[in-house]
């Protein structure tokens, strides 16, 4: 997704969902729009010294830019430090939840 595809969103939302639109406020409906974005994509993300709870799917970011999901996590400790994880978050948290919408 493109930075400009995110500012169009956001005065979509504004304009067209919400029905409120000031030109002179354009600047902060971007800017807490992308800000209310990557606070929601940083949300699900854990510390790898946080343990995932048994059986529950996860996807890790192992290195910078590769991801890989898994299940178990009997041997935790021992697994996040051999693999170089970053972070990890429950897969069912990455997806859009139907409630919400």
């Amino acid at each position: 997704m493109k930075i400009e595809d995110i500012e169009d969103a956001a005065l979509d939302c504004a304009l067209f969902e919400d029905y409120y639109y000031n030109p002179q406020l354009q600047p902060a409906y971007i800017d807490g729009f992308k800000r209310g974005t990557k606070w929601r994509i940083d949300s699900v993300w854990h510390e790898v010294s946080e343990e995932p709870e048994r059986n529950r799917i996860y996807l890790a970011q192992l290195g910078d830019s590769a991801f890989d999901t898994f299940y178990d996590s009997e041997n935790w400790v021992k697994f996040s430090r051999g693999v170089n994880m970053q972070r990890w978050a429950y897969v069912e948290d990455l997806l859009p939840n139907k409630q919400e919408e």
